[in-house]
């Protein structure tokens, strides 16, 4: 391994190590840095440097032996349903067909040749994978490996200029304000505080984990809003409050009605001897208000609601979709659409809903056109007055 020398300017030099050549591109691969001071501290950094492309290259094993470390270091921070959904693509796609290249020597053309392979028969008995299915795999190998760049394994990232399939976005089936009015319905005729969940999670497009995550100190009924902080989720040994999903804290404003059902539904906890302090959780059975409902059993009890009440078929998470869609339909501001949902960005917004709102674009049109419509009737009798 050989490295070189420049002299970029006075007291700045630049630094380069051969790494030899990329297999798919032919061309010559270096790694380079900056450093500063006289060529001979510059000369004993360059030894520095192509020891250390060495020590990487040694020190490195098998992508098996990287995906492994990188699950211990990182899987402590993930879900359980991420911890579990990331073994599974490791073990079922990654080690069986990469696992014992080197990490050194995997290059782009191999990562696409096994996209390609698991596209066309990847899946169970020969089967197809979905191209969703493959670009969470890339997912996967690009965070492992960009680890890999950060230990100092490898000097860049093979799988950043993989061919990663395109998945169209997925079909989205909100229900109907009547179905949702329907559902309401059923819930409150035999649980008021499932009924109140409902209506909070439609109203507000809260997920599940934020609505679980709640605290009657999040609540202000006088104001009118709900400030989300937090996430009740399942961990890999139970569930455990975190962060929201984006990292960030926003409120969202509040109704009448739902003012209304939450006021309700914080005097029945009251009058059945529950703790409603500021630290007790909304939606909770445990008198002392400390432990909110299990996220697994309010997926359970809103399926086995939508079953009974034979509304139609719909997600709990469709909630959070139908209000975005509904105020999107309605033309609601965008940025208000994306605070609503906690998006730190419009774009997130648009990218996820714009294309599944029916009848909004027909709606602008009719609003501009009617505009224009106002403007020449009004400026008419302007017109005539000035051919007089």
């Amino acid at each position: 391994m050989s490295g070189s020398l420049r002299q970029r300017s006075p007291g700045a030099w630049e630094l380069r190590v051969y790494l030899g050549v990329d297999a798919d591109s032919g061309r010559q691969r270096w790694a380079t840095k900056t450093v500063r001071g006289s060529r001979r501290y510059a000369n004993a950094a360059l030894a520095e440097f192509v020891a250390e492309a060495g020590y990487a290259k040694v020190r490195a094993g098998s992508v098996a032996d990287l995906l492994d470390r990188w699950m211990d270091q990182a899987s402590p921070n993930w879900s359980a349903t991420t911890l579990r959904q990331t073994a599974s693509i490791i073990n079922h796609h990654l080690k069986p067909q990469i696992g014992d290249i080197a990490v050194t020597k995997l290059t782009t053309l191999d990562i696409d040749t096994m996209y390609l392979h698991l596209l066309r028969r990847g899946g169970p008995s020969g089967r197809a994978l979905s191209a969703a299915t493959v670009k969470q795999v890339h997912g996967v190998l690009h965070r492992s490996l960009a680890q890999a760049v950060r230990w100092g394994w490898v000097w860049f990232n093979p799988a950043s200029t993989a061919s990663k399939p395109s998945v169209p976005p997925p079909d989205m089936h909100p229900p109907t304000p009547g179905q949702v009015q329907d559902l309401l319905s059923f819930v409150e005729a035999s649980n008021p505080a499932f009924a109140v969940y409902v209506w909070v999670a439609a109203c507000t497009g809260a997920r599940r984990s934020q609505m679980l995550g709640l605290r009657w100190g999040d609540v202000d009924l006088a104001g009118r809003s709900i400030g989300f902080t937090r996430g009740y989720v399942d961990g890999p040994s139970g569930p455990v409050l975190r962060a929201t999903k984006t990292h960030r804290c926003y409120n969202v404003a509040l109704d009448d009605t739902v003012v209304d059902q939450l006021s309700k539904h914080r005097s029945r906890q009251a009058d059945r001897g529950i703790n409603v302090d500021r630290e007790s959780f909304v939606f909770t059975n445990k008198l002392d208000g400390r432990t909110p409902w299990a996220p697994n059993w309010v997926t359970k009890t809103f399926v086995g609601f939508i079953r009974r009440s034979g509304v139609g078929h719909f997600r709990l998470h469709d909630l959070r979709h139908f209000m975005a869609t509904q105020m999107l339909s309605n033309l609601v501001v965008v940025t208000t659409v994306a605070q609503r949902l906690g998006h730190a960005r419009s774009s997130t917004t648009l990218n996820v809903y714009a294309h599944c709102v029916p009848g909004a674009d027909s709606a602008a049109a009719e609003l501009i056109g009617a505009l224009i419509t106002k403007k020449r009737a009004d400026a008419r009798p302007v017109m005539e007055r000035a051919a007089a």
